[in-house]
């Protein structure tokens, strides 16, 4: 089936967008400490926009407001685009972090409704669409973006972010100020902050492997939630807020279309997509992995418009030729007739690089460390603009979980009459031939009895109740009560309920997709002066696919990924559509027992020498790893291993912006 030609702009006019760290402080202080914090927040965020810097202090009648803004240039770094910016018609001043993909379309809307524009910037559209819209304009938005705009008219600092949280939004108060910047650290950096841990974002990280949202690390520092935003008065004071964007309405049974009508709309939405986040005046590269969301990505962008090919990236690792899965990325950009860029890493620059990885990490994560290699190897190569296939997991059921957990919810209610000795007893069998740490984690899910949302935060599990409590983490501490896990659930109706695979994707998007894999890609990526893109979560693409039920994205019997395989059939061979679930890995199991393995030491060291955490459960945890260097307890203590760096880190810096205890 030929893909559709779907039009995409109302213009042809270039829109000239910017990635970029911003910060804003807003409070009754003299405009001395305006200035020197918001200079601390800007220089913490220096990587994030090498290439311009921008600030101003507005009097607003009984306080001071200081914006500003490190740009990376992705297109024009004309001053017309320069940040802040400063409607002239109402006073409004903008500071933003992202890409409007429609931005020439909402121009061309205002453009017919009377306003005219000085440049070519994203950054102008949004200011506009904030005149003629008012909050209403976020809902226009599609793309990825976060950002603090001042309302003269109503004296009020608003705050917002994109549908998914692709781009960051962090915000503290105190007494008679308002904050906030695009990375945790930058907020520490104005010297307002006492920088303590707070333990219960430190339980949800040792739990699932990330900082849970709302929370960072830092207690008292907190994210914007994803698809919302907040109003601030000049008191640093809260007057409004709420959320623009959820997730959509199921399809009922008598809404379900014919499969071809289905396949032949996703399409047009993902064709659209990749073509939405093609615009750029630079070269374009891909994360190249051979496997299904990369390939689709490839096979839509390879006839970029205007001249501008892309290149494909992936990595590979020459000294462990068991772990090199480079060639099917290879053959999948030959078959297409992209530049392909292998980028071989030894261990030797392996361990070098994860240091510095290390040192980047805004809050830990025991993730994301192979974005940070393949986005510098790719930077490395003049690259600014990076495609991801990150979301296609998320929004086409392609990991076990959307199995997994619907059939243990099914297992759980057959074993449910059963007295619990039974039930264990049936765990034990079952789980004869798992590794320790599974037969562990199995044998606490039967115990706990949960229903289908405990089972997922099961299988997400990092570290055990019973390890936590070895490290001195309590489960008053894990913050996740029932309504924080429930949060982005609790609107849905009945019918949803009863789709346990569509239950499944959302909680997965809500939790895992938000709290690990966006951030580290931002975070990673942003490290190096890289911008990941991720079509996979266009709004309107994503919002389609949330919106099937269950029997359609992933019939029974069908493999993980159906509905994008019918999707995008003519793009892939045979062989991929057989071949097991790829993706950019590192085998950071081997380095820790090779090259990171005195890494993996000092920082345990150092994290026992602190009072963070008991020193007897970072032994049980190392002991584990020990006893099984090649099953999952890897992940368990390389998770400390990053936590106990970013502690190292914290407490090298200057005495006025540390802190930690």
């Amino acid at each position: 089936m030929a893909w559709p030609s779907p039009r995409l702009l109302a213009s042809r006019e270039r829109i000239h967008s910017r990635m970029c760290g911003i910060a804003a402080l807003l409070g009754d202080l003299p405009s001395d400490q305006i200035e020197t914090s918001l200079r601390g927040m800007l220089d913490a965020q220096a990587h994030r926009g090498p290439d311009d810097t921008g600030s101003v202090l507005i009097p607003t009648g009984g306080a001071m407001l200081g914006l500003g803004s490190r740009r990376l240039a992705i297109q024009d770094i004309s001053a017309l685009g320069h940040q802040p910016m400063r409607n002239e018609n109402t006073g409004d001043v903008l500071v933003y972090n992202g890409e409007i993909y429609n931005a020439p379309e909402l121009k061309a809307m205002l453009q017919s409704a009377g306003y005219c524009f000085r440049g070519h910037s994203d950054t102008e559209v949004l200011l506009r669409a904030y005149e003629q819209w008012g909050l209403d304009c976020l809902d226009r938005l599609r793309g990825m973006f976060a950002f603090a705009l001042w309302d003269a008219r109503c004296s009020r600092l608003l705050m917002a972010r994109d549908h998914f949280g692709i781009k960051p939004l962090y915000y503290a108060t105190g007494e008679g100020w308002i904050a906030c910047a695009s990375e945790v650290q930058a907020l520490t950096h104005c010297g307002l902050i006492a920088a303590e841990v707070d333990r219960r974002a430190l339980a949800g990280y040792l739990a699932y492997g990330g900082v849970q949202e709302p929370l960072t690390i830092i207690a008292n520092v907190f994210a914007l939630p994803r698809g919302s935003w907040k109003e601030f008065d000049p008191a640093g004071n809260v007057t409004a807020g709420g959320r623009y964007w959820q997730f959509p309405r199921l399809r009922r049974s008598a809404e379900v279309q014919p499969l071809s009508e289905i396949v032949e709309e996703g399409r047009v939405l993902l064709q659209r997509a990749v073509k939405r986040h093609l615009l750029s005046d630079v070269r374009i590269g891909v994360f190249l992995s051979g496997g299904l969301d990369s390939t689709a990505i490839v096979g839509l962008a390879r006839n970029r418009e205007e001249g501008h090919s892309i290149e494909a990236f992936t990595v590979s690792f020459p000294d462990r030729p068991g772990e090199d899965e480079s060639g099917a990325a290879q053959a999948t950009a030959e078959r297409f007739g992209v530049i392909f860029n292998k980028c071989q890493v030894s261990d030797s620059t392996a361990l070098r690089w994860m240091t510095d990885a290390l040192e980047r990490i805004d809050q830990p994560s025991m993730d994301g460390f192979n974005t940070y290699v393949v986005a510098r190897a790719t930077r490395e190569q003049g690259i600014v603009v990076a495609l991801s296939g990150l979301g296609g997991d998320e929004i086409f059921g392609g990991y076990n979980l959307f199995r997994r957990v619907p059939r243990t919810y099914d297992a759980m209610s057959f074993l449910n009459p059963l007295p619990m000795s039974m039930r264990m007893a049936f765990c034990a069998v079952g789980t004869t031939f798992f590794s320790k740490v599974a037969r562990h984690k199995a044998a606490e899910m039967i115990a706990a009895d949960p229903g289908l949302i405990g089972i997922y935060f099961h299988y997400r599990r990092l570290l055990s109740d019973s390890s936590l409590r070895s490290l001195g983490i309590t489960s008053q501490e894990l913050g996740l009560s029932e309504d924080l896990q429930l949060r982005d659930l609790r609107y849905e109706d009945s019918y949803l309920q009863a789709d346990h695979l569509s239950s499944v994707g959302r909680l997965d998007a809500s939790f895992y997709l938000q709290n690990v894999l966006l951030r580290d890609s931002d975070v990673f990526g942003m490290a190096n002066s890289l911008e990941i893109r991720v079509p996979f979560l266009d709004r309107d693409l994503s919002e389609w696919a949330f919106s099937l039920p269950g029997s359609q994205l992933l019939p029974r019997g069908a493999p993980l990924k159906y509905l994008l395989r019918q999707i995008c059939a003519d793009l892939y061979t045979r062989k991929q559509l057989r071949q097991r679930k790829r993706g950019f890995t590192l085998p950071l199991g081997s380095w820790l027992r090779g090259p990171l393995r005195e890494l993996m030491n000092e920082n345990l060291r150092f994290l026992q020498s602190t009072a963070l955490l008991d020193p007897s459960g970072i032994n049980l945890v190392r002991a584990s790893f020990e006893a099984e260097p090649n099953g999952p307890a890897w992940s368990r203590v390389w998770a400390l291993v990053t936590l106990g760096s970013w502690m190292r880190k914290q407490q090298s810096r200057p005495a006025s912006l540390r802190g930690l205890a």
